[in-house]
């Protein structure tokens, strides 16, 4: 009898130490479908990722290769110097905070006088700038004249003329908005009418030909070709523009970014003195970005 009762429980604990190894192996089973679906889901995950990164620009990943390094060189130099000196990346942001909730709104304030003067004066440019280059096209002896005029102005620097426009139109902002107007102007006027030298006048004569009028020829022949390097050359005026007019801000009546750049360093107030040149240099960048969209925009293929 003991006997008996010492099998079946011998045969009880087989059976039960079986469905013991049979569950954990349904169970690391189970385990490894899941982890293969999990590495699916990421091997997938990863293939559109890399797709979406393939569609990057090179340019693109050496520019933001160039912006990690520069931030990483400038908070290992903050990390040398004073505060006085080199301000780190979270002082300057600190700055700024504190900059935007400033209740006179100083900051806000330098930075719509900068932005109106910039745009105000690069606008009349382009508009001058272009229109004299189409008549210098035009008008052969205009043409001439106008180029030992911009050669001759091309060599003396705009903002030496800034006691002149004080002068005659006061400390407002007008006689800012001429100087960035001129400063852009000179380098605009040369690039579009080189663009329009560089189209050959056997294009346009062939739509005439063709029965195009004058106009038309114009319009659809030569404008598509000289539209891409004349916005070339806005993008260089632009960065002369707005060097012209943080100058013409700190040369008069101390408004603007360039008032706040001259009174942060004559304080030495250097995280404040990195936000307002931090700012400027987001202006520039952001016009010339928009630029350079809008003449891979035209650039004929």
């Amino acid at each position: 009898m003991a006997d008996n009762v010492r099998a079946v429980r011998q045969k009880w604990l087989a059976l039960a130490d079986e469905e013991t190894r049979s569950q954990t192996g349904r169970d690391n089973a189970r385990e490894r479908g899941g982890l293969r679906g999990s590495l699916r889901e990421l091997a997938e995950a990863w293939q559109e990722t890399g797709g979406w990164l393939r569609g990057v620009r090179a340019e693109t990943w050496i520019v933001l290769g160039l912006v990690v390094g520069l931030l990483g060189f400038w908070e290992w130099v903050a990390g040398h110097y004073p505060e006085a000196i080199i301000p780190s990346i979270g002082e300057t942001a600190g700055a700024l905070f504190k900059m935007m909730q400033d209740t006179r709104r100083d900051y806000f304030n330098a930075v719509g006088s900068t932005v109106q003067i910039y745009y105000s004066g690069l606008g009349l440019a382009v508009v001058l700038g272009w229109s004299t280059a189409v008549l210098m096209g035009l008008v052969p002896l205009f043409g001439r004249v106008m180029k030992v005029i911009l050669d001759f102005f091309a060599n003396i620097p705009i903002i030496a003329f800034m006691p002149l426009f004080v002068a005659l139109l006061g400390l407002g902002p007008l006689a800012k908005i001429v100087v960035v107007m001129l400063a852009a102007f000179i380098v605009i006027t040369t690039t579009a009418q080189a663009a329009f030298e560089g189209v050959g006048r056997g294009d346009e004569e062939a739509a005439m030909g063709l029965g195009a009028s004058r106009l038309q020829a114009q319009v659809r022949v030569v404008w598509p070709q000289v539209l891409p390097q004349m916005i070339a050359g806005l993008r260089l005026g632009a960065a002369q523009a707005l060097t012209a007019c943080i100058i013409a801000e700190i040369y008069t009546a101390m408004t603007g970014l360039g008032g706040l750049i001259v009174g942060y360093g004559a304080s030495f107030n250097m995280p404040r003195y990195f936000v307002t040149v931090l700012t400027a240099l987001a202006i520039g960048s952001a016009t010339s970005a928009v630029l350079r969209h809008l003449e891979r925009r035209f650039a004929i293929p």
